[in-house]
């Protein structure tokens, strides 16, 4: 399967905008104790010019008084396929479309293009919303959004240009395809979607037309759900099809077949949180790991598929890499981009990684001495690994763009000096005494490796680590 390596828009002008849109709308195995530094990363300033969190100014700047920051909820982004049949380039990874819900002032905010922005819910003949959560959007424009007021589930349509009002599904009750109390809603590539009600403690399927097919019930007031089925495009598991919800006061994760079987679940007390966790919203990467805002400890906790915990990232605070209520969460699959709403404002980082507990160990076995190097990542990555000798003189490159998975690897050298390189490259410049074909000599080393997400990341942020170890002589 193709990884999802980032080609990145050289526009500063377009990518700017991007960013404007994330601002209107957010209208190792570590532990969650000690939060990972580089999971996530800040693109670069050629990318967004230097535009990565909103705040309320740059509300006003392109809405004026028209809508205020008024308790941001669910986040959702797509690529839209009326955007993509236009564009200059397939892979212009700026040309998304986001779409925020600003509960407080019962609006959603969204781009209509890379230049033009909308708010739904607020113009005559438009619906009036009565305190919108969660939302869900795919790439032909069907829009769902859960209205915890008026206990109804929304049908929108983006035609490219505008959302359109298609529908509504639902009325107050706790009959199949009733509700009270919808919290969130995700959607799969065949069209069904998945609603959490928190006051029925269940949740239902619907079809692509709006009717209820099933509940599961015995939940405990679920609420942030995500959901990923077969024929997903931007999903290196396209076979893989379950749904996640958020539930039992926001403390824990369960994950769901298609068909209400639990397959897994954790909870949050066994990720070391520094505080009581408040999980909000949850989403799907490229890899199909869970993505978790938490308000009461103002991050973002990281779970691989199938809910192993992998890291916490940010704390709570207003400055770079911290989180001020971190609320919906959204994440463009295919190159990275995350953006994630807050109480007054919202961010936009890259999937970065971190990689800790790096280390060498030597095993000697009838006079060879194998090498393995161990470590932990918090990101499906790519590494290089370096060797030196004690002097810091390059010896030769053990590994290039090894793809190595999230959470813990070992790579495996035998010290047999190569006569190529990973590349083909043949050896030249060989410090004394080491030599092409014989075994490295007894000595002290140190390998330094070399990380990269798989995402748009890879071409500005690398992660570094260095171990030593020592060769018997």
């Amino acid at each position: 399967m193709n990884s999802p390596v980032g080609q990145i828009s050289k526009s500063v002008h377009s990518s700017h905008w991007i960013i404007t849109a994330l601002t209107i709308l957010a209208v190792s195995g570590c532990d969650a104790s000690e939060p990972s530094k580089t999971s996530f990363t800040y693109p670069p300033f050629q990318h967004t010019w230097g535009v990565v969190r909103a705040r309320p100014f740059h509300l006003r700047l392109f809405l004026g008084n028209q809508v205020h920051f008024d308790d941001p909820q669910g986040l959702a982004c797509v690529r839209l396929d009326s955007w993509e049949a236009g564009s200059k380039t397939a892979d212009d990874d700026d040309e998304v479309t986001v779409y925020g819900v600003n509960s407080g002032e019962n609006c959603i905010v969204y781009n209509r293009s890379m230049y033009a922005l909308g708010v739904f819910g607020l113009e005559i003949g438009q619906p009036r919303l009565d305190r919108p959560w969660g939302i869900t959007a795919d790439r032909t424009g069907k829009v769902y959004v859960a209205d915890r007021g008026t206990s109804r589930v929304l049908r929108l349509q983006n035609d490219g240009q505008s959302l359109r009002y298609l529908g509504s599904i639902g009325a107050p009750g706790d009959s199949l395809g009733e509700f009270l109390d919808p919290r969130g809603v995700a959607l799969i590539a065949d069209g069904r979607v998945f609603v959490t009600d928190a006051a029925l403690d269940r949740v239902t399927v619907l079809d692509e037309a709006g009717k209820a097919l099933t509940m599961w019930e015995g939940l405990n007031g679920p609420d942030g759900i995500a959901a990923t089925g077969p024929g997903e495009v931007d999903s290196y598991y396209p076979q893989d099809a379950f749904v996640v919800v958020i539930d039992s006061a926001n403390r824990r994760v369960s994950k769901f077949s298609l068909d209400g079987v639990l397959l897994a679940r954790t909870t949050t007390a066994s990720w070391g949180a520094r505080l009581t966790a408040n999980l909000s919203y949850c989403v799907l990467d490229y890899y199909n790991q869970v993505l978790l805002t938490d308000r009461s400890n103002g991050c973002i906790h990281k779970l691989d598929r199938n809910l192993n915990y992998l890291c916490a990232f940010g704390e709570t605070g207003k400055d770079d890499y911290q989180f001020d209520e971190p609320r919906g969460i959204a994440l463009y699959r295919k190159f990275g981009q995350v953006f994630i709403a807050e109480r007054e404002g919202a961010q936009y980082l890259w999937v970065g990684v971190d990689v800790v507990d790096f280390r060498a160990r030597v095993s000697s076995d009838s006079g060879s001495h194998e090498v393995k190097f161990e470590f932990r990542t918090t990101e499906p990555a790519f590494v290089d690994l370096d060797l030196y000798d004690r002097f810091d003189r390059f010896i030769l490159r053990i590994a290039s763009k090894r793809r190595c998975q999230a959470g813990v690897n070992s790579i495996s050298w035998q010290s047999r000096i190569p006569e190529t390189l990973p590349d083909g490259a043949p050896l030249v410049n060989l410090p004394k005494p080491v030599v092409v074909g014989e075994w490295l000599p007894g000595g002290e080393y140190r390998v330094k490796g070399s990380f990269s997400a798989t995402y748009s990341s890879r071409e500005h942020f690398r992660v570094e680590r260095e171990a030593e170890f020592k060769v018997p002589r």
